[in-house]
């Protein structure tokens, strides 16, 4: 289910961003259905290993009441996440909400986890199954959210030209327009040659634009 193109952020928050919303501006689309849904894919997202992704689903096919708030909390998380990081992108101010929404998700992640003993151990903030349960996702995510507006890359962020998942553009020009040239960038091309009519010709070198 979960394919290359689900992961195109480059960093697991943005991807964990990029769970909602179409072809468009729109968040309507909604990806994360149900826990059993997201569990796969922070599964396919290395956010969770193959036990984990086991022992989740045992708990949440026990307690769907509890399974059903932890996806809806983790999609609320994923939304602030995105509409800060969209006001930034913007030069915007996003909403107090917001802001102390993505403050509280991430401080919770802090105070649930624990450092690794080891130094050079990756990720350096440890969170068990045991210690989090059916939030360890939303833990673990929270986390990784943290470690990317704190760390250098957070100047890296983008927002596709045309829909709305983020990714990380590295290039010294930061010039990258699509989530995926070949899924957003081809559907603008497209809409400009519908907007010239079929008489009019593509110019030159647009085909590799970012």
């Amino acid at each position: 289910m979960w394919t290359a193109t689900a992961f195109l952020g480059g960093h697991p928050a943005l991807d964990f961003l990029n769970t909602a919303g179409g072809s468009s501006k729109d968040r309507g689309v909604e990806r994360l259905t149900d826990f059993g849904v997201a569990a796969g894919w922070a599964h396919a997202a290395g956010v969770i290993d193959d036990a984990e992704h086991h022992d989740l689903l045992t708990v949440s096919a026990t307690d769907p009441a509890e399974a059903v708030e932890a996806v809806t909390e983790l999609r609320g998380q994923r939304e602030a996440l995105h509409a800060f990081l969209l006001a930034g992108i913007d030069g915007t101010d996003c909403s107090v909400a917001v802001r102390e929404r993505v403050t509280a998700d991430i401080t919770a992640g802090y105070r649930t986890a624990r450092l690794s003993h080891r130094l050079h151990d990756d990720p350096a903030w440890v969170v068990t199954e045991g210690q989090a349960g059916l939030r360890l996702i939303a833990i673990r995510l929270a986390l990784a959210g943290g470690a990317l507006l704190a760390g250098g890359q957070r100047d890296q962020i983008r927002v596709c030209g045309r829909c709305s998942w983020m990714f990380l553009d590295p290039s010294p020009t930061r010039r990258r327009r699509w989530c995926s040239m070949a899924i957003c960038g081809n559907r603008a091309k497209v809409q400009r040659h519908q907007q010239r009519g079929p008489s009019q010709v593509e110019p030159a070198g647009r085909s590799g634009e970012p």
